[in-house]
């Protein structure tokens, strides 16, 4: 019975986790100031999603001092180079320009695979992604939308709203016509993470619409959160999540064309149209904006926040191939390649951030060891996808998680935060954890509805 009511307990906490996930609100735990440089990338912190991942832990560490078990691992092509590129991060730690960082860093890696293990072992119904995803979703979609219509932050500040002013310097906008609109936030760290977010909540929402049919009202609250999340998604105003969110969809639905599934296919195009309308509005009244993000008019050379932004991702790139050739058996440091950037180039005129490809950032601060694990962990679930494919088109579960590790595959081609940041890293290790746990439990022979145990 301690058992059972630890393992609950850490159930909820992992729901209250993957909620949290996309939420800014955290305390400094010690602040390392580096001016310029953005003081998230260099201060020990403690976020609201780390408190209920911590909690996770503990809850399921006590678990087995009550009745100890057997652990599983799940597929050996994600829990190996996992534990490589883990071990990596602290490997580089031989070479780091800033020891102290790259031990607090190597330290939430160890935390996120203890994190993974136990979705392997514990999170064996799908609802449990499912339900928490529609939550976080629904919050951050109410926060999104309402920031873009008042233009303006909603005053929410003591759970991590940021202080959103469109003509402030800093904050996230677009320009079109002489006119400046703030992109939604929610209560993120930046619209990018918030469209990363919400396009792997959407997935997530997806697979639980068209594969899980619980009752009427169960569908249509789905298809409200879908509907409002899919205009925040929009607001955000972030190509990579939108590029992921379309990959993707595609990859399910092109699953479900491939199985002739009639039926489900009705149910994505009803849904699909109802997004649709629900998007119309926003799309006509925010078009000047949407065209300057994809190039109409050839905003990417005559817009200046545009032209500014491939600039930048393209000389911190150039910059950070220039340090790794120097670094390249075990890197710079896990976490640290902002401080090297700042060192070895002391009067960049640009923003110090990692270089906006997480494979290269993965080089950059663990080496070509490193590297080559991360780069694994992209390569061998594909492998596995179309080797297995006749047996992983019949788990629906295993249909949503490859198409969330496609979409944050995706967004690590143009961004850096599923590498660097805790919100991206949550997704990222949620992602090979709920992967695993697909297999594993169709493997081993565990209920996908064990909600109970």
């Amino acid at each position: 019975m301690m058992k059972r009511s630890l393992i609950l307990l850490a159930r909820l906490s992992f729901a209250v986790t993957i909620i949290l996930i996309p939420v800014h609100w955290r305390e400094t735990l010690l602040s390392r100031p580096n001016p310029p440089v953005y003081g998230d990338y260099t201060d020990f912190l403690l976020f609201a999603s780390d408190i209920a991942m911590l909690a996770v832990l503990i809850f399921w560490i006590l678990s087995f001092l009550v009745e100890p078990r057997k652990i599983s691992f799940g597929p050996a092509h994600i829990w190996i180079p996992l534990l490589g590129l883990t071990l990596a991060g602290w490997l580089s730690l031989i070479n780091s320009w800033d020891v102290p960082l790259t031990a607090y860093h190597a330290l939430r890696f160890s935390i996120l695979f203890l994190f993974f293990l136990f979705i392997i072992n514990e999170i064996h119904s799908p609802e449990w992604v499912v339900v928490p995803a529609a939550v976080q979703v629904l919050i951050q979609s109410t926060f999104a939308i309402g920031q873009s219509l008042l233009q303006d932050d909603l005053g929410f500040q003591a759970i991590g709203e940021y202080d959103l002013d469109p003509l402030r310097q800093g904050t996230s906008v677009l320009t079109a016509g002489g006119g400046r609109f703030l992109r939604a936030y929610g209560l993120s760290a930046h619209p990018n993470i918030l469209g990363g977010c919400l396009a792997v909540g959407l997935l997530i929402l997806l697979a639980g619409f068209i594969y899980s049919h619980r009752s009427q009202i169960y569908d249509i609250a789905l298809v409200i959160v879908i509907g409002l999340g899919s205009i925040a998604l929009m607001l955000t105003f972030s190509r990579s999540a939108w590029l992921a969110f379309i990959a993707g969809s595609l990859l399910i639905v092109g699953v479900e064309v491939s199985k002739r599934n009639t039926k489900t296919l009705k149910r994505i195009m009803i849904l699909g149209l109802i997004c649709i309308l629900g998007l119309t509005p926003f799309l006509i009244h925010d078009l000047p904006y949407l065209s300057s993000r994809l190039n109409t008019g050839n905003s990417f050379s005559n817009n200046q926040i545009e032209q500014g932004s491939l600039i930048e991702r393209v000389y911190l790139f150039e910059a950070a191939l220039y340090i790794f050739v120097d670094n390249m058996p075990v890197g710079i440091g896990l976490g640290v390649s902002v401080t090297a950037l700042r060192e070895a180039y002391p009067l960049l005129s640009i923003r110090y951030e990692p270089p906006h490809f997480t494979l290269v950032a993965s080089a950059l601060e663990t080496g070509v060891i490193g590297a080559a694990f991360y780069f694994g962990l992209m390569l061998f679930p594909f492998v596995f996808f179309i080797w297995q494919r006749q047996r992983i088109f019949q788990i629906p579960a295993s249909i949503a998680a490859f198409s969330v590790m496609l979409a944050l595959m995706v967004i690590g081609l143009f961004d850096h935060y599923t590498w660097m940041l805790v919100p991206g890293r949550a997704l990222q290790w949620l992602a090979w954890g709920i992967w695993s746990a697909s297999i594993y439990c169709q493997k081993s022979g565990a209920s996908q509805n064990d909600g109970q145990a």
